[in-house]
């Protein structure tokens, strides 16, 4: 098996272009007899004469030409890809690969990439998914970090126990209504009183649809779900046209979509943002460095959900 180093190969390709033991030697601030140890391995390694001889000088042959370009072109690579990881990793220019779930879209994330944006020159590339996709691309290594939503009571978030999981900010889950709805008024109701209607929530795939479904059936009703939706927005709109009452996470999205909370007499749901990263993979500078920052500006960034 070839035997062959990086350090052999930079030495080589300097000499290749002097063919000048003394020059290259003192270029390269090492002594000849170590340079010329140095070739001596690389064509032992590679069992074949590099250099001929010619007097009292060196001359790359033809193996030593055809080992030259492609040396080059190697070493030419590792270069480039030096680069790029450094561009990737770096903590102020790198990359950072973020995921998150559908409902921190809309608020949540914009404002949380628009602060740091003013704060470092990493870019940030992001993608969307329900909670158990999201938290499977990380441990697989697909993301660096991740956002999703839940309560102790989500049982899917138990299968990924070797991920580090924290607490971000505690979020009510809220009835909201069409501003013209009769439920739109400082009346405080009951839970009762709104069972008549029809209701607007999220799909099953859904984080919180389970955790309303328990809070249901705990309670021994039985809701007129109307319409299930993916996504915030077709929720919202559905709501402000009067088409029924919505369950949705407390955010100050529902001021831009002519939809008000109604005032219960009783607590109903919350849930969780969470932070999670995966111990088990590589964590850039970059990326270090933005986990750091939302713990540390985990405050300011609550004013934007």
């Amino acid at each position: 098996m070839i035997k062959i180093n990086i350090q052999q190969i930079r030495y080589f390709l300097h000499l290749a272009n002097t063919e000048n033991m003394k020059q290259s030697a003192d270029e390269l601030f090492i002594s000849q007899p170590a340079l010329s140890k140095s070739i001596s391995n690389l064509e032992e390694g590679l069992e074949v004469k590099l250099f001929d001889r010619v007097g009292r000088r060196i001359q790359l042959n033809k193996f030593g030409k055809l080992f030259c370009q492609r040396a080059y072109r190697a070493m030419n690579e590792l270069d480039v890809a030096q680069e790029e990881l450094y561009a990737l990793t770096n903590a102020e220019s790198g990359r950072i690969d973020l995921g998150f779930v559908y409902s921190l879209g809309p608020v949540f994330i914009p404002n949380l990439l628009a602060m740091y944006a003013k704060k470092s020159h990493v870019k940030i590339r992001v993608s969307q998914n329900n909670t158990v996709n999201l938290l499977t691309q990380l441990q697989d290594g697909n993301y660096d970090v991740a956002f999703f939503t839940g309560n102790d009571e989500f049982p899917d978030v138990a299968q990924f126990e070797d991920l580090d999981i924290m607490p971000i900010h505690v979020q009510p889950v809220i009835f909201i209504a069409g501003l013209h709805s009769e439920f739109s008024s400082e009346k405080v109701y009951t839970l009762e009183e709104l069972l008549s209607c029809d209701f607007i929530t999220f799909h099953e795939p859904s984080t919180l649809r389970p955790l309303i479904n328990h809070y249901f059936a705990e309670k021994k009703m039985v809701p007129n779900i109307t319409y299930e939706v993916l996504d915030d927005l077709t929720l919202l709109s559905l709501a402000s046209k009067n088409l029924g009452i919505g369950i949705f996470p407390q955010s100050s999205i529902i001021e831009n979509f002519g939809v008000k909370e109604i005032h219960l007499k009783e607590p109903f749901l919350t849930q969780t943002i969470y932070l999670a990263q995966n111990p088990l993979r590589y964590k850039s500078p970059a990326v270090k460095k933005f986990v750091e920052y939302i713990k540390l500006q985990k405050e300011d960034l609550l004013k934007h959900i």
